[in-house]
């Protein structure tokens, strides 16, 4: 009995040893078959020699041709026997392939063969299995895709929406003569002139991270001492923020820790947090702490604010295209902030991610690859 270990190859050799080997027994046999038949002995001894010679031609014409008809009858039924076994041993691992394929054909991507057999079928079973595995995780990041698309749409649609109706709104206002007075008019036209920016914002940053999505939006990359570059970008937007409701607390960071990054991106990126922490604030005067730790490799920022937070489980969708972790805040912003964060930092080379600290708020953490050596910003 074969060992299920034992590769077809090697099967195959023993298989045509074997057969050589029953090639010989087999005429041997059919020698004796008709030894007894003709002669009444299986050994060919003097006294059968002697009477086989002594025999016609015509005879032992017949005597040749049924010694082969007997080992041909014999080599065929032995040959039928060790074929059937080593088909049986070819066939039954491709029953799992088979199912296999028509498990796909199906839609079960989550299928995987079981073979636990070692020889040349283990990696074909292992290579559908992969194959299996990467269909499942491309149809997945498909679907994923095609989801993402119709919210892109949807909020697109709904952000656009807002601004527009309230510049209808305005415009027939001053057509009708609701806007009586040059004031009321003025009013309504520095209205419709925000609205305007409004959309145009949203336009601005649906292209960018259209751009940064298809990799086409190129980064100035160069080291950047973090900490000067925070500092100034603080100090340029304190005020604006502080009359807005947020006081950003900044911790002063050593001098010396320099990252890889585009600073243009990186101030989008922390306007684009503390827009979040202004527009989500739920108290009328909310915080913004600041804080920077230099890692082996990295630099680490966290940027903590006391707001409401969100659900432990939408922690991981913070980041995706349009979302907003309250659908009731659906005035609050475009959604799109976040989206373009995630986008750049990973174009630099980071990671970003948020955390919901023990004291309340959000946090999000952002982690940039260290640059050694003499900064330029």
């Amino acid at each position: 009995m074969y060992h299920k270990t034992m590769t077809i190859k090697r099967r195959l050799f023993i298989s045509n040893i074997r057969m050589v080997f029953i090639s010989i027994a087999a005429f041997g046999l059919a020698s004796r078959m008709v030894g007894f038949l003709f002669f009444g002995s299986g050994r060919p001894d003097r006294e059968a020699i002697a009477q086989f010679r002594a025999t016609s031609h015509d005879m032992r014409m017949i005597i040749w041709l049924l010694v082969f008809a007997i080992f041909m009858v014999l080599v065929s039924i032995i040959n039928n026997i060790i074929t059937h076994r080593m088909t049986k041993r070819i066939v039954k691992p491709l029953e799992p392939l088979s199912e296999g394929v028509r498990q796909i054909h199906d839609n079960n991507l989550a299928y995987r063969i079981d073979y636990q057999g070692n020889d040349e079928f283990r990696p074909v079973c292992d290579a559908f299995n992969e194959m299996a595995a990467k269909l499942e995780a491309s149809t997945n990041q498909q679907k994923k895709d095609m989801a993402n698309r119709r919210e892109l749409i949807a909020g697109i649609s709904h952000d656009l929406r807002t601004p527009l109706t309230s510049i209808r709104g305005y415009v027939e206002g001053i057509k009708t003569g609701v806007a009586s007075t040059p004031q009321m008019r003025e009013q309504y036209l520095s209205i419709i002139n925000a609205k305007t920016a409004d959309m145009e914002r949203i336009i601005e940053q649906l292209f960018l991270f259209s751009k940064l999505d298809m990799d086409e939006f190129p980064l100035n990359l160069r080291p950047v001492n973090i900490s000067l570059a925070l500092s100034d970008m603080i100090e340029d937007s304190r005020s604006e923020y502080a009359s807005r409701g947020l006081d950003i607390q900044f911790e002063e960071m050593p001098h010396d820790m320099c990252v890889f990054a585009d600073a243009l991106m990186l101030r989008n990126v922390v306007i684009n947090l503390l827009e979040n922490s202004v527009k989500y604030k739920t108290a009328e005067q909310g915080n913004m702490e600041i804080q920077a730790q230099a890692l082996q490799n990295s630099v680490l920022l966290r940027f903590s604010d006391d707001g409401p937070g969100v659900p432990a489980d939408k922690l991981a969708n913070l980041f995706d295209i349009f979302y907003r972790s309250d659908p009731s805040r659906s005035t609050a912003g475009s959604g799109l902030g976040l989206a373009i964060s995630a986008k750049i930092i990973e174009r630099m080379g980071g990671s970003i991610h948020a955390e919901l600290p023990d004291s309340g708020g959000l946090t999000i953490v952002i982690s940039l690859p260290l640059h050694k050596g003499d900064s330029q910003a």
